[in-house]
């Protein structure tokens, strides 16, 4: 696996579907990146209220999911996500420095993404992080029981198929969600392997340690897949800052969309 990992980096590659991108050399541009059983489409309200005149913004379909491609060797790695964006921000000729956004699984790859190209990056913004410790010393009591549940609940999602799409429908019509929990026969591959590789085994704090630009990390409280004390912690890093709110849950909403165009538009200083 390790050399075939090897051998896959240095293969030709295609470029990544970009649903949104208004254009502007002379912009600030923020690349926004959507979560596992999601695609570019998690992104439409806060498009819809920044200001086209100030930022270009960029809306990708990660790998694997929406309308990009679903390569057969892939094994939907954090390192062929990061790859793939990368090849596809450089054919839009993005200006560099840019923001990079991520919403859960989304956040996991632009925290890696900023350790990789820190040259490019202005800044990153972390919604819903899905932040597990792999190392035991990170974790009090609760955490790491609390990660163990996540962990378990993940690897039973990807061991019954037929049962996980089924409820990914009805839990998009009980909650009326349109952009968003969408795992079909089609994104089954790159979901399943998405959610081992990236969200599973994940090195994401010390990702987030190596990064040279300010982080912004924001959550709901009452978001159901996160554990709160592991995200508090990363305020030993001088470079991050949290913040919470209480009226937000774990999926993008309209709500959510205001908060962030909020930040957006302070931490960029338009």
């Amino acid at each position: 696996m390790k050399i075939k990992s090897f051998l896959y980096n240095f293969l030709p590659i295609k470029t990544l579907f970009v649903r949104y991108d208004n254009g502007g050399s002379d912009k600030k541009t923020i690349v926004l990146l959507h979560g596992v059983a999601s695609t570019s489409k998690t992104w439409e309200y806060l498009i819809s209220i920044l200001d086209k005149e100030k930022f270009r913004l960029v809306a990708i379909d990660l790998l694997g999911f929406g309308e990009s491609i679903s390569p057969k060797n892939s094994d939907y790695t954090i390192g062929e996500h990061t790859r793939y964006i990368h090849k596809t921000i450089k054919k839009l000729h993005i200006k560099h420095p840019y923001t990079v956004v991520g919403h859960s699984m989304g956040s996991i790859i632009a925290s890696h993404y900023a350790t990789k190209y820190p040259k490019e990056i202005s800044e990153v913004f972390l919604l819903s992080l899905p932040l597990y410790f792999t190392n035991k010393e990170l974790h009090n009591a609760i955490s790491y029981q609390q990660t163990n549940l996540f962990i378990k609940a993940y690897k039973f999602i990807i061991a019954k198929k037929r049962f996980t799409i089924k409820t990914a429908d009805y839990l998009r019509k009980i909650f009326n969600i349109e952009n968003g929990i969408e795992i079909t026969d089609k994104n089954w591959k790159s979901f399943r392997l998405s959610l081992i590789n990236t969200i599973i085994n994940q090195d994401t704090y010390n990702d987030i340690r190596k990064i040279k630009v300010p982080v912004h990390v924001i959550y709901g409280t009452k978001d159901e897949l996160l554990i709160s004390s592991n995200l508090q912690q990363l305020n030993v890093f001088g470079h991050v800052d949290i913040q919470t709110s209480s009226s937000l849950r774990h999926a993008f909403g309209k709500k959510y969309a205001e908060l962030v165009a909020k930040r957006l538009n302070q931490e960029t200083g338009q």
